[in-house]
């Protein structure tokens, strides 16, 4: 399968499947739609943090080198689906901090995008440890920005 086809194709299904429950009623309104873009691209890098963990484990060094040009590209995506204010629609965790200080939500979008950058480079994997990243990376972003699940 083609890199692209990979990054691609469980966006275009997971987006296929989450507009289909508008459909049936309405339209969706743009701030529904921003919310479905970046649940999307969420769903998706956890799946790809996943495969990452998993080529560590197996100590495959090209396939970790693969998820992890794809969390750099789909971490670049994050901020996109920010970009209505407060677009929170049902079902929504984030919060209406993100647009009151969106300088330090896109710095910290920046800091995820240079550190799954990070992973890409040779030797990374040999150091990469999951836990660390996540809290280092993604849980700083998810005190500040998102609802407590």
């Amino acid at each position: 399968m083609k890199a692209s086809t990979s990054i691609w194709l469980p966006l275009v299904v997971s987006l296929f499947f989450s507009t289909q429950a508008f459909s049936d009623d309405k339209q969706p309104t743009p701030e529904e739609r921003a919310y479905e873009f970046r649940h999307s691209i969420f769903e998706t890098f956890a799946w790809k943090m996943g495969q990452l963990v998993g080529a560590k484990m197996k100590n495959d060094a090209a396939g970790f080198k693969k998820h992890a040009t794809d969390l750099e590209y789909l971490a670049s995506m994050l901020e996109e689906g920010f970009q209505i204010e407060n677009s929170i629609p049902e079902g929504s965790i984030a919060k209406p901090e993100i647009w009151d200080d969106f300088s330090k939500f896109e710095e910290k979008a920046n800091g995820l995008r240079t550190a799954a950058g990070s992973l890409t480079k040779d030797g990374a994997m040999d150091s990469f440890n999951p836990r660390d990243f996540g809290s280092k990376n993604c849980g700083g972003c998810h005190r500040d920005f998102k609802v407590k699940d």
